[in-house]
């Protein structure tokens, strides 16, 4: 007898957890199916209001595959923080410093991509290709970092048989690295992921402006960190900011903050085509910035601008 009421329980169970999966799966078709009818919206947006031919033509050939997978969380994740800086006292055009974890992979995509509506006006990457970090955030997040301040070195330290000053590539340019500029040039496609606590880049971030004062105003810090840990494009970042943006009263030049090392699984970039677009770093190079960043004052930088 006790067995049969055993046996009859166990049963109950197994149906029980069969309900509770076959209604998991159900909600998590409702919501695939709710992402990809809000993904088509989305694009449909962008094509009405595109401009570029280019950018038209990457959104035609992507429109389904699994590129704009991540589109519709971007677009949330970028929607809270837009509005939250909209009640904020800053003008109509703004500086977005993204601060992410950061890499190129695989293929190549024109650069014009980065700026898929008018409402983005430029999108500055601080790195030089293959560099594994991209600088300071805040010296990005403030606009105190100048190309002068650019100093590379090697990550492996003591174990690396090329000495720091030959990590510096030879010709590099006096000025960052303008997606505008870059127009249909072909760049390495950037793919970013969420920054972690245990980092202390926000701590960092903090610390700086305790010690040197915060971003002047029209400057918005936006560090990207989500529960997932996923990758994502950032083309598909920029994307989903641009449609954001669309509805607020901001036009936005964003500062990428992020690593740009070669993480391709694959054949690497070429390094000579690199070199034309901007710069190119070897293998195990790091960039920071020189004391002189932060020792500068703002009567050093009105003096440099105006001559006074």
């Amino acid at each position: 007898m006790n067995c049969d009421i055993d046996m009859l329980i166990g049963l109950l169970e197994l149906k029980k957890a069969y309900l509770e999966l076959i209604l998991q799966f159900n909600l998590q078709l409702e919501k695939y199916k709710r992402q990809s009818d809000e993904r088509k919206r989305l694009l449909k947006v962008v094509i009405e209001n595109c401009k570029n031919e280019t950018v038209m033509q990457w959104l035609r050939e992507n429109e389904e595959s699994v590129t704009f997978s991540k589109l519709v969380d971007m677009f949330h994740f970028w929607k809270k923080h837009i509005d939250e800086e909209e009640k904020k006292n800053h003008g109509d055009n703004v500086d977005i410093t993204f601060v992410a974890h950061g890499a190129i992979k695989d293929f190549m995509i024109p650069a014009s991509c980065l700026l898929p509506l008018p409402t983005i006006t430029d999108v500055v990457l601080y790195a030089p290709w293959n560099c594994v970090t991209a600088g300071d955030e805040y010296g990005i997040a403030t606009g105190r970092i100048q190309p002068r301040h650019r100093v590379f070195y090697c990550v492996k330290g003591k174990g690396c048989t090329i000495p720091d000053e030959m990590h510096r590539p030879v010709e590099l340019p006096d000025h960052w690295n303008s997606m505008k500029k870059a127009g249909g040039c072909k760049i390495p496609n950037i793919t970013v992921s969420p920054l972690q606590p245990e980092e202390g880049v926000l701590e960092y971030y903090e610390l700086c402006k305790k010690t040197y004062g915060p971003p002047g105003r029209n400057r918005i810090f936006i560090p990207f960190i989500l529960p997932e840990k996923e990758s994502v494009q950032f083309s598909v970042v920029m994307l989903a900011l641009s449609l954001v943006l669309l509805s607020s009263r901001f036009k936005a030049t964003v500062h990428l903050s992020a690593c740009l090392g070669d993480q391709s699984t694959g054949q690497k970039f070429d390094k000579e085509q690199l070199k034309k677009q901007y710069a190119y770093t070897i293998d195990n190079t790091s960039m920071k910035v020189s004391l002189d960043m932060l020792n500068e004052t703002w009567i050093d930088y009105l003096k440099r601008w105006f001559g006074v």
